[in-house]
């Protein structure tokens, strides 16, 4: 694997966090990294085992429970902030990760830190 290709793909993900575009596509992140998108999404699907989406949608989400942990901004602001294209989108990606919604994850997280698996869905806030 090319060094700089995989150097430049952390940079752009970690250090530009290109993730909280919501507009971005396999090949305009191809394009920036300097390669074709069948080669960028072959090295995310084999290397880092997960499909182009998942891949931002988990840099989206470690941005997203940060906000949560960090600050009292809604819901709908720490979607966008994170660069989901809708609230509905941030919530399904959520349950999906963590099993429980991101109201249900800020409150407890306020409440100590500890996160449990099993929590009841309250996606009214």
């Amino acid at each position: 694997m090319d060094y700089y290709f995989v150097t430049r793909l952390q940079d752009l993900m970690e250090t530009e966090r290109v993730f909280l575009n919501p507009r971005i596509t396999l090949t305009s992140l191809a394009l920036q990294v300097g390669t074709n998108r069948t080669y960028l999404s072959k090295y995310i699907n084999e290397k880092l085992g997960q499909t182009f989406f998942d891949y931002v949608n988990s840099k989206r989400l470690a941005h997203a429970t940060h906000l949560l942990e960090t600050t009292n901004l809604t819901l709908e602001v720490v979607a966008e902030r994170a660069g989901f294209n809708s609230l509905s989108t941030f919530r399904r990606c959520f349950m999906r990760q963590y099993k429980c919604s991101p109201t249900i994850y800020r409150r407890d997280y306020m409440r100590g830190g500890k996160m449990s698996s099993n929590h009841p869905i309250d996606d009214k806030k």
